[in-house]
């Protein structure tokens, strides 16, 4: 290749200097601490947004205070207590507070009688502010307020439907009260009533231009609350004496119709005593039940004695029958029987002492039959007598039973007419002695309500106060603003800073270059001048400017982060490119070609970007010549490169537009080419398309020995960045990293570690080119 190549030790494809993406880079501060400076940073960039936005609120609030008509506030307080000790001994008709005045539920009523209608409705009638001219004063809403009011009623006509003409005649009908309506609604709108914490006192308040009046409003709502309070317990009196009246009157006849009946229903049933006759009754029946036990169990005797002797004879007589004098009878018989028995064996039967001991025993026999007959007849006789007994008491009890059940049920009657009696002239004598307790309490005036304080004339305004107001919209203001400010922080998804791109994305950042912001139109982005006397250092000048020095500070950052972003050897041949368009890929692999060469390396560019080549013109070539007629085989490589302007820098511009340029790339030729050129040059920076328009940088970037990916800062979003970084990992290219590019350095992430250090640089050189004129 002549003089332009000379062989340089290869390392292309060298596997030692491949390094792969592992994407668990930890370079900034940890993403779940509290990084205050961080919010600081937000802040001074969104500085002129808070300033705006603080002082539009502090302007629409100065606005609305100031143009807004000032309301005087005067308030009375009242005591609202439980009910003091009746003097009387009786409770008071109207129970309402004594039942409620110990909860809360009581005290929240009267809260909200005393923003009813009704109160209102007095007031306006005593004062008679229908007709006040210090009630009519106008009221300034303030021009904010105004202006929102206005909007909203345009607003509501749209949507709303209009007033039917039924609707309006009826308005036009009753104009006095419609007017009376409006004023109480007026009364009302103004009213504050509000509780003392823990405490049974109440501030009723009112709000008004004129402080007199506002004085007036106030002590007149609560005398008149008071007044009402009271006119509602004697109307409870009222209609409580009315109606004690009417049920007493009825209550009367009520005893007089359920004494009548009681009446004539114990006469009807010959009633005198009903608890003495039930008495009587009851002891009978216990007396008859008795006597039927008694009479019961000596008839099962005599049942037995009878069911004994009704078959017997006197030779069959049964043992328990046996008498006394049947016993001695037959006692005497024996003995007889034995004394004949002795006196017939001694002296014979015709003895006469046998004979007559004979007519002894004849004698005792016939005896002892009568006596026997005559207990067999007495048996029977008991017998037929205990059963007559029993059937008498039966019937008698009967009888008694059915005169007890009688009773009961004339009892029950009884004491139901006398139950009603009682009942009746209970209610009646109720309902006069409360007729009696009514009549006192109508005529005794106490309430449970009093006034505490009356109401002072106000000296001051109520509302607006101005200062309050300013205070409390330069605070609302200034959280809005900064809610807003870290809102728009959120919702910028653009990579600004290495931190953003090394949380958010994972990638190694590799630096940072600055805006250039006193770039003319058209003007060179190549930031060192063309050498002209062939020395093998490019110079800058002297006189560059502040700016300018950043940018070139940082390509030497760039130069110096690519060289060492592996632990052995430096990378040879790298692939420049970027997610999207106008990125600045072109111009960073120009000037980091231009700095790498300062360092007497031989380098190489290379234009790939073959659909919208720009690296020629950068350096100010023209034609056709280039990669793509080595790539089709019209031309060797060494042929179509081109020495630039600057020592050690060389340039293989992109050629003639191909129909197929991912074709060509993806070629065995193009591996080919880059392995010859890598015996000749140091380094080579590839400018390839971005990566999410074609494919050409895909099919590349698995052949070189690094891939930089170049971001406009505050410009591409995350997401674009992430989905190409992912393509890269996709077809296994070796990510060195990437950097920001075009960053505006007066932001504050870039304050103090990137713009006061640059520009201590530049003075610092700027000095020692004054001994020096022309070297930095």
């Amino acid at each position: 290749m002549g003089d332009l190549i000379r062989r340089e030790p290869s390392s292309f494809a060298d596997p030692t200097i491949r390094m792969q993406r592992t994407g668990n880079y930890q370079w900034g501060p940890d993403e779940d601490s509290l990084d205050v400076r961080r919010y600081f940073q937000i802040l001074r960039k969104r500085k002129w947004l808070i300033v705006a936005v603080v002082t539009t609120v502090l302007v629409l609030v100065a606005v609305q205070s100031f143009t807004t008509t000032p309301l005087y506030r005067a308030t009375a307080r009242i005591q609202i207590d439980p009910e003091s000790e009746n003097i009387l001994p009786y409770k008071d008709v109207y129970e309402g507070p004594e039942r409620y005045l110990s909860s809360e539920v009581y005290l929240q009523t009267q809260l909200e009688i005393l923003q009813s209608r009704a109160l209102a409705r007095r007031v306006v009638d005593r004062l008679n502010l229908a007709n006040d001219p210090r009630f009519e004063v106008p009221v300034r809403e303030g021009l904010v307020t105004s202006q929102l009011g206005s909007v909203k009623k345009a607003m509501s006509g749209l949507f709303s439907k209009s007033d039917s003409g039924a609707a309006a005649a009826n308005r036009e009908s009753m104009p006095g009260m419609a007017e009376n309506r409006a004023v109480i609604e007026k009364v009302l709108s103004r009213l504050e009533v509000t509780q003392v914490p823990n405490s049974r006192l109440v501030e009723v308040g009112w709000v008004s231009p004129d402080p007199s009046l506002a004085s007036a409003v106030s002590d007149t709502l609560a005398e008149e609350f008071i007044e009402q309070n009271l006119q509602t317990k004697f109307e409870a009196n009222t209609r409580a004496t009315a109606f004690l009246k009417k049920q007493l009157q009825d209550m009367k006849g009520n005893v007089e119709k359920s004494e009548g009946d009681l009446y004539r229903y114990a006469r009807e049933n010959n009633i005198l005593n009903i608890n003495d006759r039930g008495s009587i009754v009851l002891q009978t029946l216990e007396d008859l039940n008795r006597q039927m036990t008694t009479v019961e169990g000596e008839l099962i005797g005599k049942t037995a004695e009878f069911q004994a002797v009704r078959d017997a004879t006197p030779e069959d007589f049964p043992q328990s029958l046996r008498t006394p004098s049947i016993s001695l009878l037959e006692e005497r018989l024996f003995g007889l029987q034995q004394n004949l028995a002795s006196l017939s064996a001694q002296f014979g039967n015709e003895w006469p002492a046998v004979v007559q001991v004979r007519q002894q025993i004849r004698e005792v026999e016939q005896q002892l039959v009568r006596e026997k007959r005559e207990t067999i007849r007495r048996a029977q006789s008991e017998y037929k007598v205990a059963v007559n007994r029993q059937q008498m008491l039966r019937r008698a009890l009967q009888k008694q039973k059915a005169e007890a059940n009688q009773l009961n049920q004339d009892s029950i009657q009884y004491n139901i007419l006398q139950r009603e009696v009682d009942t009746n002239r209970q209610l009646y004598e109720g309902l006069l002695q409360r007729l009696k307790e009514t009549g006192i309490s109508a005529g005794m005036r106490t309430s449970n309500i009093h006034i505490v304080d009356h109401a002072q004339v106000p000296t001051a305004p109520y509302s607006p106060q101005r200062a309050a107001d300013l205070a409390l919209g330069f605070g609302v203001g200034l959280l809005i603003a900064v809610g807003l400010a870290f809102l728009m922080e959120y919702l910028d998804n653009t990579l600004k800073t290495p931190e953003d791109m090394e949380q958010s994305l994972g990638l190694p950042s590799l630096g940072v270059i600055p805006a250039i912001s006193d770039l003319p139109a058209g003007g060179s982005r190549l930031l060192a001048e063309k050498s002209t006397s062939g020395a093998d250092k490019t110079e800058l000048p002297a006189r560059i400017a502040p700016t300018r020095f950043r940018v070139w500070e940082a390509y030497r950052s760039l130069r110096t982060s690519i060289l060492l972003s592996h632990s052995g050897k430096p990378p040879k041949v790298i692939m420049v490119t970027s997610s999207i368009p106008g990125e600045g890929k072109t111009t960073t692999v120009a000037n980091t070609g231009i700095v790498l060469a300062q360092t007497g390396a031989r380098t190489l560019l290379i234009d790939l970007d073959m659909r919208k080549p720009a690296l020629a013109g950068t350096f100010g070539f023209t034609g056709n010549q280039g990669i793509s007629s080595y790539l089709s085989g019209n031309a060797d490589l060494s042929s179509q490169i081109r020495q630039t302007s600057y020592p050690n820098l060389f340039l293989l511009p992109s050629g003639f537009r191909p129909p197929n340029p991912a074709e060509l790339i993806g070629s065995e030729r193009m591996e080919a080419g880059l392995r010859l050129l890598g015996d000749y040059f140091k380094y080579i920076l590839i400018d390839t398309p971005p990566l999410l328009s074609v494919t050409d940088g895909l099919l590349l970037s698995p052949h070189v020995d690094g891939v930089v990916l170049v971001i406009k800062g505050g410009s591409t979003p995350k997401e674009t960045v992430k989905k190409a970084s992912n393509h890269l990992m996709s077809v296994g290219a070796r990510v060195l990293g990437a950097m920001i590019n075009n960053v505006d350095m007066d932001t504050p992430e870039y304050t103090y570690y990137y713009r006061d250090y640059y520009d201590d640089r530049y003075n610092s050189d700027l000095s020692s080119a004054a001994g020096s004129p022309g070297a930095v």
